[in-house]
């Protein structure tokens, strides 16, 4: 039996180790493309609108059209929030209305359906929910979620 309770402790040990280090790759990681790299408060990367795009093509099923006329959208909005110091207190603030701008504009050229998965997703903003992206669960000034 001793051998048996040596290898069960081992095992355990193994599995908090393998566990710990596991957390602390995560959190070192950069973030996946589109998976929340996407600048806002985080400081990350923004994701290039080249991946941007790609992952809309998969995503809503974008036509060769659709594409062409969203490409000059997330291109212009990359531009604008990089122009945006990353020091500038009011980052955030000042990237809402340009993602804001973009979305609507993209939000115009897609299918109802593919509105549907694009509003679903978070939009331009990412996240999931759309309300406050994968920062925050806030939406415009609203209280935290569950309040």
């Amino acid at each position: 039996m001793k051998v048996n309770k040596l290898g069960l402790a081992g095992v355990i040990a193994l599995s908090g180790l393998i566990a710990f280090a596991s957390g602390s790759f995560a959190q070192t990681n950069a973030p996946a493309p589109g998976g929340g790299g996407r600048g806002g408060g985080r400081g990350g990367a923004a994701v290039p609108p080249e991946v941007m795009l790609a992952q809309m093509t998969t995503n809503l099923t974008l036509t060769a059209d659709q594409q062409t006329k969203i490409k000059p959208i997330l291109e212009d909005m990359a531009t604008k929030t990089a122009a945006i110091p990353a020091d500038d207190a009011d980052r955030r603030g000042k990237m809402t209305p340009i993602r804001d701008d973009a979305t609507a504009k993209v939000s115009a050229i897609l299918t109802p359906e593919q509105k549907t998965k694009f509003d679903a997703s978070g939009g331009l903003r990412g996240g999931g929910g759309g309300r406050g992206g994968r920062g925050g669960g806030r939406g415009a000034g609203g209280p935290p979620p569950g309040q």
